[in-house]
């Protein structure tokens, strides 16, 4: 969990500039059009797998509501009737890198209540941005196909009864991960593959390399394709089974060898983000992780179940508490002629180290 300041900031209005307010049916309470809501970060956020500097572009999905708190639902249109600007739902805000905060992307629309209004605004936000993914106040996701390494490190913020700042002040908004993270490191045995060299992802179709990298469930329910998220509680949730006839596919990336590393020799690093659960048979049944190898002659398929009483798997990285958000899987995969092994830990982004894992 990273933490994130966001400056409730009004902009200053110009010499001469007139202030004008507007009132409407939906916010009867005047909002200040020279005062548009800007978020400003203050601290760095996780965005995948390390900690970076905010970059300039990155983007934030907004909900603003005229009310003390964020409404939890949408029934008999609670949400939509607390919007503070009817109709303004998922707003854009961009990183501006140059004055170090988040602004409304295009013309402004979110301002802050008039001087000497005494109502409050509730802010729901998210990372990364999407319009596609978005409907009303749930966000849907097929993860099944992370091939192109996609960033759905979805997190959720909120903040809830904040006064228009007078001077500008700073309210902090921490970003919670909705998802949980998958990370495979990919080695060599070096006898019966990578001899003296490690391995890597096959090139153009041919040769020896590892081919592809999946995973599904290994048990008959509870390891989701579809990832939904609620964007006003910020509780996520999970649909369609990932399964052997349609798993998921991850990006193997080839990664030098080192001292430190997983591997001295070259290896391969596969990353993928998945949906919490806590369902019974993916606390018994695990996940499978099936490694597609050539060795330059033919193909082979090598599995490995990722569950309690495989090697020394236990706990968080057999999955017995099913899957967490904010943690991150992490096993090392060594793979040889006769199979996988492993192992494996978990921490929360925070890491669950599983440890070395044998394929099969």
């Amino acid at each position: 969990m990273k933490k994130v300041m966001i400056l409730a900031a009004a902009a200053v209005a110009a010499v001469g500039c007139t202030k004008i307010s507007y009132e409407t049916e939906q916010a009867p309470v005047m909002p200040d059009v020279t005062a548009p809501v800007v978020f400003g970060a203050q601290t760095n956020v996780d965005v995948q797998s390390k900690v970076t500097q905010m970059e300039d572009g990155y983007v934030l999905g907004v909900y603003a509501f005229k009310n003390a708190t964020v409404p939890t639902s949408n029934g008999a249109g609670a949400a939509d009737n607390a919007l503070w600007v009817a109709g303004k739902k998922n707003v854009q805000y961009t990183w501006d890198d140059v004055n170090s905060v988040f602004s409304e992307e295009g013309t402004s629309t979110l301002f802050w209540p008039a001087k000497g209004e005494s109502t409050q605004l509730s802010f729901a936000c998210y990372f990364p941005y999407s319009a596609s993914a978005v409907s009303d106040y749930t966000l849907t996701q097929d993860l099944s196909n992370q091939s192109a390494a996609p960033d759905y490190a979805f997190a959720w913020a909120k903040a809830e009864g904040v006064e228009r700042p007078d001077p500008v002040s700073a309210h902090e908004l921490t970003f919670d991960y909705k998802v949980a993270k998958l990370s495979l490191s990919i080695i060599a045995d070096g006898t019966t593959i990578g001899s003296g060299t490690g391995i890597k992802m096959q090139e153009g179709g041919r040769g020896a390399g590892v081919v592809s990298v999946k995973v599904y469930g290994g048990g008959s329910d509870g390891f989701y394709k579809t990832y939904s998220l609620d964007l006003l509680t910020g509780t996520p949730s999970g649909t369609t089974n990932l399964t052997q006839g349609a798993p998921m596919t991850l990006k193997g990336v080839n990664q030098v060898g080192a001292a430190g590393k997983p591997s001295t020799l070259a290896y391969v690093d596969a990353i993928g983000y998945i949906c919490p659960s806590d369902d019974a048979n993916l606390k018994s049944g695990g996940i499978v992780v099936a490694i597609e190898y050539n060795d330059g002659v033919s193909t082979q398929i090598y599995t490995a179940e990722l569950k309690n009483g495989t090697g020394s798997l236990s706990g968080d990285a057999a999955f017995e508490n099913g899957i967490v958000a904010a943690k991150n899987y992490k096993y090392t995969l060594k793979l040889g002629k006769t199979g996988i092994t492993f192992t494996g830990q978990v921490n929360d982004w925070t890491d669950v180290e599983g440890g070395e894992v044998d394929l099969q």
